[in-house]
């Protein structure tokens, strides 16, 4: 396969925090390649370097001559004067969009607000024009499959990019990227805030690229379905494993095996090879003629001494986040919701259904953006009060929140003082506790509104470790965290489960999650509430055809309801 990138023995240390070490790999066309690793290990580095927006400190990173490269960033560089529907078709180089783009460009020369306002101006001026001398293929559609693929429906192509958040940014730029087709894309997380069929259609894109992909995801399902080879970059080294994510932890726990008995059989030698220099030179001191055996013995021992320092033994378990739910067991019925539904004004959330959630299960709750579901968890919570209908929790239940947003956390309180409220204990037991959610001293005592994304979802996880709540409602609690605490989380949720100790409630866009933890499915599609007795595997075989939980009125005056009755799925046994 054509070489495209080469990485050559580069190390960086921005700032004296060693990120890479040596770290050596390759790029070539047909590559699907996940970058993985821990929060903060350099991926998001090692793409910026890949794609030249920073230089190694030592090593190099080669490009084969002529190769175009995008990369998608975590922050936007899009121009916010121009539409959805503009962004995208100036990526095709179309002459129309380039000259209108130049056009608009000069106009706001005359506006700039300072000198750093106008150089950014005239740089992108200066862009547009060599692409219109360079000349461009446009595409008819103008990138219009692309944006409906990803979830921007055409109702919103005309609308400017400075209005968009940061996610429909993000994706307005991954749009742009697709389209141009760069002979190698980096991707650095570009399944976030994406639905269940945006993922999917962007799993399909990825392998049909014509050059090279390399991604930096925590979403398991999306990497099994779409890599072809691991980049695991770990105390600043890349190491390469073929395949998918499955094959990456077979393949990873096979080498540290080898590797955990190749040690234990050099310390075996080493021993053996002390205690024949111990003896050498006890016989040397009694007898001379042994001195140059017992001299090269120490020397020998000497160097297997050192050889082995420089190594370190290998870590079977890497240390993530070290968390167990504990609760006393609730009644058998958690939730009942009786013909509950939710109206805004005009707009119909949740059409009346019926629900039943009972003890041990573990229930995924799941659909579009807008759909309902965080509503429904704070209607559970009583924080908001439905339009109609008797919802009701059975008695013994206790309630614990993990909410998306992270609001439940008091933005000037510090982690200490969440573990210390939640249970009363000395501060060196909570800062011990705390450590167990990689929590150093410092982190502990720092306020919580200073604490990055994946330090508050942590905290609350420890915050509900602490609840002894029986009633898990869990809102997209796997944001902000790596995959192996992710993995971690579900090793836990899943013991607490198989302890007959509680009931889990889940939102979530990760659909290895879903499917690893859920083993019922409750979708709000358009109102309509359907049942899924199964896991997302299950649930993304058979969408559309679930138990319908919604309740048919004959005679209602609401149209969402007439509309749905004619087109009811079938129901499956």
């Amino acid at each position: 396969m054509t070489l495209l990138v080469q990485a050559a023995n580069i190390s960086h240390a921005p700032g004296g925090n060693a990120i890479l070490d040596g770290a050596t790999f390759e790029i070539r066309v047909g590559d699907r390649l996940a970058l993985i690793g821990a929060n903060g290990s350099g991926k998001s580095t090692l793409f910026r370097l890949l794609a030249r927006r920073e230089r190694p400190e030592r090593g190099t990173v080669i490009h084969a001559r002529g190769i175009t490269l995008g990369l998608l960033g975590q922050e936007s560089d899009l121009d916010p004067a121009t539409t959805i529907r503009e962004a995208v078709a100036l990526a095709f180089g179309d002459p129309a969009a380039l000259e209108a783009h130049a056009r608009e460009l000069e106009a706001r020369m005359g506006e700039a607000a300072d000198d750093d306002e106008l150089a950014a101006i005239l740089d992108a001026h200066a862009e547009v024009l060599e692409r219109l001398e360079r000349g461009g293929a446009a595409d008819p559609d103008g990138g219009t499959e692309v944006l409906a693929g990803l979830g921007l429906p055409p109702t919103r192509w005309e609308q400017r990019v400075g209005s968009l958040s940061g996610g429909e940014k993000k994706m307005v730029a991954l749009a742009r990227l697709l389209v141009a087709a760069p002979d190698v894309l980096l991707l650095d997380e570009p399944e976030n805030h994406l639905d269940f069929a945006a993922k999917a259609w962007l799993e399909t894109r990825v392998r049909n690229h014509a050059g090279a992909v390399a991604v930096v995801s925590h979403d398991r399902w999306f990497v099994d379905r779409a890599a072809n080879r691991i980049l695991e970059l770990e105390d600043g080294r890349v190491a390469t494993f073929p395949g998918n994510y499955a094959d990456f932890q077979r393949q990873k726990r096979e080498r540290l095996e080898r590797a955990a008995a190749l040690r234990v059989q050099q310390e075996r030698e080493f021993k053996k090879l002390k205690a024949s220099a111990e003896q050498l030179t006890q016989w040397a001191r009694q007898n001379p003629k042994f001195a140059p055996r017992a001299e090269n013995q120490r020397r020998k021992l000497a160097e297997e001494r050192e050889r082995l320092e420089r190594t370190s033994p290998p870590v079977l378990e890497r240390r993530h986040i070290d968390v167990a739910f504990a609760a006393e067991r609730g009644s058998n019925l958690m939730l009942e919701a009786t013909a509950l539904t939710k109206t805004y004004g005009e707009r119909t959330v949740v059409l009346p259904f019926d629900l039943v959630v009972r003890h041990g299960e573990r229930v995924g709750l799941v659909g579009a953006n807008g759909s309902g579901k965080t509503t429904l968890l704070r209607m559970i919570l009583g924080e908001e009060a439905p339009s109609g209908g008797v919802l009701r929790l059975g008695p013994s239940v206790k309630v614990g929140y993990f909410a998306q947003e992270h609001e439940t956390l008091d933005p000037t309180a510090t982690p200490l003082d969440v573990a210390r409220t939640l249970k009363p204990m000395s501060e060196q037991a909570a800062i011990g506790f705390l450590a167990r959610f990689q929590f150093g001293r410092d982190s502990a005592v720092n306020r919580i509104d200073c604490l990055s994304g994946g330090e508050r979802s942590r905290l609350q996880i420890a915050a509900l470790a602490l609840q002894g709540a029986n009633f898990l409602l869990l809102d997209e609690p796997t944001n902000n965290l790596d995959v192996g605490s992710i993995e971690a989380l579900e090793a836990a949720l899943l013991g607490f489960l198989e302890s007959d100790m509680g009931t889990i409630l889940t939102i979530s866009h990760d659909r290895a999650f879903l499917d690893n933890l859920c083993s019922r499915i409750i979708e709000l599609d358009d109102g309509v509430v359907r049942d899924y007795p199964g896991g997302f595997a299950y649930y993304d075989a058979n969408r559309g055809h679930g138990v319908e939980l919604t309740r048919r009125v004959e005679k209602s005056g609401s149209r969402a309801i007439e509309k749905k009755k004619g087109r009811r799925p079938a129901r499956r046994s």
